[in-house]
Formats: structure tokens, C-alpha cells, sequence
């Protein structure tokens, strides 16, 4: 099945959107729901994590830009995403010393008082788009907040980075910074400042001396204080879907900073492609693993060996966007291909019901497993297939 243009058009724009700021967004308490049943009815007595909030401000805003014109009677793409900025910015910031808390109730309560800087990351992506979108200035007063608090709280000038949250807890981690500088980049878009620029500097020089093995070549996950790899598993523990993703994103650095980073996109890229895809027969070949061992990069040491044989959403689509990202590098004669592949294993595996929802887990045969359409998906699928029309099909608007 060939998944073309107007097939990826009108699984958003008829089905996604509509479904997701309809029965995913709580229009009696506020904010977006956290995830949906397998047939589209949202589950209610859930609690509201931040992150989520944060990725559907991102999905609505980037929706307005593209032209979305939703259907009769329903909330304009802007008005979800503003009900989302309030919501977010009303209920999760912590009054007794800044930064905003894992999770909310339904109706905004503090459900989980935790300040972790993934939290604060994906804070600085959404007031980044909301703000590209809707011009409001509030946006940026926010970011200005959440950064000084970051600077304030969670920033380490002996080791670089910033701490997980303010107990400074074990193990440190590669994933808060990747969404840091996706954040500052999308600032930087959204504003020209050059100081988003020279933060995002920063995390890049922290990817090349602390969070790329020089040996193996590949991007830990866990670490010690210091930036050395964890002990035991989680120190060689890898996801392909990290390293697809850190592709795409140096990609966007590059573009915007002329800083070459081809050598360490090609290294990741190259790890993920041979050790971290499924090559066995069945449903899910050419599918990419949850994680990996590391090892699989240096072949001195042995192939990278699968943790398991299940395999998320979101990797999938991370995947898909490296392949952009290479199409458009040029570099790659077999990246096309290898997209249209990917492509069509996404809707056929995972967005099959074709109602604008999703299957976030598969196992080894192709089977899902996941009860509930988790809300956090949606960013993974709409940047994704957003890239892909924007790449392979020119397409910038989704009218």
C-alpha cells in the first residue's frame, strides 16, 4: 500500500485533529486529556502529566500555522492550543520555588509535585510554537521564566547539562537535553534570538564530549554525575529511537548554525540501521527495537543485542524522520525508499483502525498490546508525517 500525499492529509485532517481536540481535549475542566480508548472515548479519571499538555499546545499550534480548518462547529486548531497554554500555565508551575510539576489532576489540582528537567524541556517547546502561532507575548515571558529557574536550580557548571531535578538524583540522563535543544531550536525559529542559539550550542557540546561514546560511537542514555556511562546495563543500554531522532534534530541545528555535525549523524545513524532494526522475518521486520545494547557498535565487543522484541510508536516515527532528513541531505541513494517502507509499516501496523488513532505497542509479530491511545503519541506522529509531506511532498500547509 502506497501511503501518499492525500493519505496522510486525510488521516490528519480528518481523523487525528478533529478526534484529538474533540474527545481528547477536556473542554469541562480544561487541558488535554492523557489517552483515549482504543475506539476514541477518553478516559476521564486520569491524571494530567505535563508533558502531555505540552505536546498537544505543540500539535494545535503547528496545526494553525499549516492552515488546518477544522470541522463546523468545532474549536478553531489556535483555540485548543490557547485553552492548553492556560491550563498549563494556571495549574503546573510550583508557587513555592518555580518550575513546572510532573502532573495535575483533571480538574488542576497538583497530582505529582515533581520538577524534572524533561518537564521543563517540553514547557520550552510548547510556549515556542504557541508563541510562533499565536504571537502572544505571555509565551515568551514564560519561557524567559522557566529558563532562568533552569539556570537558577538545575544547571551543573562543573559537569555541564542539568540535573535531572533539584535532588540532583542518579542516573543522569541524554533524553531532557535532546528535547532542550528541539525546544531552543523551535525558540530560536520562533524569535531570531541568537540566544537560543548559544544555549543550543551548549547542549550540542555536551553531545559530542559527554553524551556520544567515543568508542563505540553511539548516544548513551544513563549516566553518572560526571557524564560516565552507568554501571551496569543501563551504561550500555541505547535506543535506536534516540539515535533516529538526534539525526533529525542535527539536521535542524546544522541548518540554522552552519556547524557541521555529519560525522556524528552518520555514526548514530549508521549504529541504528544495522543493530537496532528487526531483521527477522515477520510482521515487524524493518521495525526498530526499544533499546539495545551498545556493545553492537564496536564489532570487537559482539552485535548489538535487543532488550526486547516489542516495539513502540514513537520509535517508528523517529525513524521516519531520519529518512527525511537524509532524503534531504542528499547523501543517502537509499533513504526514498526506505521512508515509503517505513511509511507504509506505520499505517498498516500501528494506525490501522484508521479512525485518527493509534496502536502505541506491538510485539514481535505485529500484534498491539497497548489497552489505551496514550495523548503523548500524537507530537511523535504529527512532526513526523508533517516532515514527511514537507520533505518528500513540498507541502506546507495541510489545506
Amino acid at each position: 500500500m502506497s501511503i501518499d500525499t492525500n493519505h496522510i492529509l486525510d488521516w490528519l485532517t480528518r481523523q487525528a485533529l478533529p478526534l484529538w481536540s474533540d474527545a481528547g481535549y477536556d473542554t469541562a475542566a480544561g487541558g488535554f486529556v492523557e489517552c483515549l480508548t482504543l475506539d476514541g472515548f477518553p478516559l476521564l479519571n486520569r491524571n494530567k502529566r505535563m508533558h502531555v499538555q505540552a505536546r498537544q499546545i505543540y500539535v494545535y499550534s503547528h496545526a494553525h500555522l499549516l492552515g488546518w480548518t477544522p470541522p463546523s462547529g468545532r474549536l478553531a486548531p489556535l483555540e485548543v492550543a490557547r485553552g492548553g497554554f492556560d491550563f498549563l500555565t494556571q495549574h503546573y508551575w510550583r508557587k513555592d520555588g518555580g518550575g513546572f510539576i510532573y502532573a495535575a489532576s483533571r480538574s488542576g489540582t497538583p497530582a505529582d509535585s515533581r520538577i524534572e528537567s524533561y518537564e521543563q524541556a517540553f514547557a520550552l517547546f510548547a510556549l515556542a510554537w504557541y508563541h510562533r502561532a499565536s504571537g502572544d507575548p505571555a509565551a515568551l515571558e514564560w519561557v524567559a521564566r522557566v529558563l532562568a529557574f533552569m539556570d537558577e536550580t538545575l544547571a551543573d557548571p562543573s559537569n555541564g547539562g542539568y540535573f535531572e531535578n533539584p535532588a540532583r538524583d542518579l542516573p543522569r540522563r541524554q533524553n531532557p537535553h535532546m528535547h532542550l535543544l528541539e525546544a531552543l531550536l523551535a525558540l530560536y525559529t520562533a524569535t531570531s534570538d541568537d540566544s537560543y542559539l548559544r544555549r543550543a550550542r551548549r547542549i550540542i557540546d555536551l553531545f559530542r564530549t559527554r553524551l556520544l561514546d567515543p568508542e563505540t560511537r553511539t548516544l548513551g542514555e544513563f549516566f553518572t554525575n560526571s557524564w560516565a556511562p552507568a554501571p551496569g546495563t543501563a551504561g550500555q543500554t541505547v535506543e535506536p529511537g534516540h539515535h533516529f531522532e538526534w539525526v533529525w534534530l542535527l539536521r535542524r541545528y546544522s541548518e540554522v548554525t552552519s556547524d557541521t555535525t555529519d560525522a556524528e549523524s552518520a555514526a548514530l545513524y549508521n549504529f541504528a540501521a544495522t543493530h537496532g532494526i528487526d531483521q527477522s522475518p515477520g510482521a515487524a521486520q524493518g521495525l526498530a527495537f526499544d533499546s539495545v545494547l551498545r556493545t553492537g557498535g564496536d564489532p570487537r565487543l559482539g552485535h548489538g543485542t535487543s532488550l526486547d522484541d516489542n516495539k513502540r510508536l514513537w520509535v517508528q516515527t523517529e525513524a521516519i524522520k531520519a529518512q527525511t532528513a537524509r532524503v534531504e541531505a542528499g547523501h543517502d541513494p537509499d533513504a526514498a525508499a526506505l521512508l515509503e517502507v517505513l511509511l507504509e509499516r506505520l499505517f498498516d501496523l500501528y494506525l490501522r483502525a484508521g479512525n485518527g488513532n493509534w496502536q502505541d505497542h506491538i510485539d514481535a509479530s505485529g500484534h498491539g498490546f497497548a489497552e489505551t491511545a496514550p495523548a503523548s503519541s500524537f507530537y511523535h506522529l504529527f512532526l513526523c508525517l508533517t516532515e514527511v509531506l514537507r520533505v518528500r511532498d513540498h507541502r506546507t500547509d495541510l489545506c
